[in-house]
């Protein structure tokens, strides 16, 4: 049965998934949180004792295909995020609250549960904790494992572009584990680039350095502190926004420019990002400009953060924009429906998405009055195939079909109609705070349990691309998961 070999790569990745989880045991041994260190070394000895018993199942990986790579993944993340949520059950969290903030962790969606009063009770481990499922999740759980795990071989290929956000992304190596460790790499330096930047000029000290740059270049936007980045300095705030800027970028294409900078500005895609993200943060300073509060300085600052941050779906707050006036808050608004760059740590449809659904409309206008014109779709000269424009409306129509049904059920079940809209683009999209009772400074553990749930599904959905969900439960995809395998000749 082909379920086994889906299990058994399960049980590939979780052992060393259990070793991770002794990283924040670690630092609660170091504090003295004996109890909340012992609650981390459960969880591995959970996770490590599941992967051994999954790994016990019969089934090659070596011929693994497309649709139990994406079953795979898929199961990944979601049984990532019901372990990695034990730590928070046993510091008093609620299962279905532990379950949400887990999601919200490895997803890098950024909504959260806790209180302000929360902040102060819970651990350093567990603070710790939250940041660096952050910060696995924005380059991908499956890039990590197929990075320091060879034997997933084949598999390991199949599963990096499952999980790979956005059409057309690519390899930059023949071989796919030297790519998934250059992006590592990469993204590592930058890591260490913004930890050294925040401890040296931002004024934070080395614990809320790492949380932060963890959670800057995965576009995750957990903070340590409960007034997110507003609680830190201007100098801190300026020194995020180019970092979360990258986050939202491509990582391969920032690869590949290291060596030939003129990538980037060769790239449709990345300079439709730059100058949306440029003249949205510009729009907002302009708006903000003469409002209480916003000098010329101010109004600058936050204006480009969080266009920033909305943008690339990292989801941090300079400061309380819930207080704003409506004309800023609809360019944010507008912003949280686009999402960053394909092959990015951002969430959303993705920049190129939408900029091949406008070359479509243009076509589809040319056509409408010459009808005997032929027009192809082509993006940096290049023609695009007819079956990825086909994967691109296919896609986007799943994505707000899905945003749609979410919006009205948790609209029907808070009885809030602003909780529905950006509660589920917030969550579908993983961008973090909404508007109302969801603002930067309020919890979504005001939320109704039926809600929290609907909406960690949103954030399980959103990260898995929307399409990945809808193929698994296709009568043929479940035919073939539940196949037998063909004999070996």
């Amino acid at each position: 049965m082909r379920p086994h070999r889906v299990l058994r790569l399960l049980g590939l990745l979780l052992r060393p998934f259990a070793g991770i989880l002794l990283l924040p045991a670690g630092i609660d041994m170091l504090y003295g949180a004996t109890y909340a260190a012992a609650g981390f070394a459960a969880a591995a000895g959970v996770a490590f004792l599941l992967g051994t018993l999954l790994r016990r199942f019969s089934g090659e990986i070596e011929d693994v295909g497309r649709v139990e790579a994406l079953a795979v993944v898929s199961a990944a993340w979601m049984v990532a995020a019901v372990l990695g949520g034990v730590p928070y059950l046993l510091q008093g969290f609620g299962p279905i609250d532990s379950l949400f903030e887990a999601m919200s962790g490895f997803t890098t969606t950024g909504s959260t549960i806790f209180s302000t009063a929360d902040f102060d009770r819970i651990s350093r481990g567990l603070m710790f904790w939250r940041a660096l499922t952050q910060w696995l999740g924005g380059l991908g759980i499956i890039v990590l494992f197929v990075a320091v795990l060879p034997a997933l071989a084949v598999a390991g290929r199949q599963m990096f572009f499952a999980e790979a956000p956005g059409p057309e992304e690519e390899a930059l190596t023949p071989r796919i584990r030297h790519t998934a460790v250059a992006l590592w790499k990469l993204y590592i330096v930058l890591t260490l680039a913004e930890v050294a930047l925040l401890r040296a000029f931002g004024g934070m000290d080395y614990f809320g350095a790492v949380c932060h740059a963890f959670t800057t270049l995965a576009a995750g936007g957990f903070s340590p502190h409960p007034l997110s980045l507003q609680g830190h300095t201007a100098a801190a705030q300026w020194i995020v926004i180019p970092f979360m800027f990258l986050a939202g970028a491509s990582f391969t294409l920032q690869y590949r420019s290291l060596r030939r900078p003129s990538l980037l500005f060769r790239d449709t895609e990345f300079r439709v990002y730059a100058c949306v993200t440029i003249l949205a943060g510009l729009l907002m300073a302009l708006l903000l400009a003469g409002t209480p509060g916003h000098g010329f300085g101010e109004s600058l600052r936050h204006g480009l953060f969080q266009a920033s941050s909305i943008l690339t779906t990292t989801g941090y707050a300079s400061e309380d924009f819930n207080q704003w006036q409506p004309a800023p808050l609809m360019v944010l608004c507008a912003l949280m429906f686009l999402g960053g760059c394909a092959g990015s740590a951002g969430g959303g449809p993705k920049v190129i998405r939408l900029i091949i659904l406008g070359k479509i409309l243009a076509r589809e206008l040319v056509t409408s009055l010459h009808p005997r014109v032929v027009r192809m779709v082509r993006l940096g000269g290049r023609p695009i195939p007819p079956e990825t424009l086909r994967q691109i409306v296919g896609f986007l129509v799943a994505y707000f079909t899905v945003f749609g049904v979410v919006t009205i059920l948790a609209g029907i079940l808070e009885n809030d109609f602003k909780v529905g809209i950006t509660g589920a683009i917030a969550t579908l999209g993983n961008i973090g705070p909404g508007l109302g009772r969801l603002g930067p400074m309020e919890t979504f553990g005001t939320l109704g349990p039926v809600t929290k749930l609907l909406f960690t599904l949103a954030m399980w959905i959103g990260r898995l691309e929307v399409m990945t969900v809808f193929i698994l439960f296709q009568p043929g995809a479940l035919r073939i998961l539940l196949a037998s395998p063909r004999p070996r000749r």
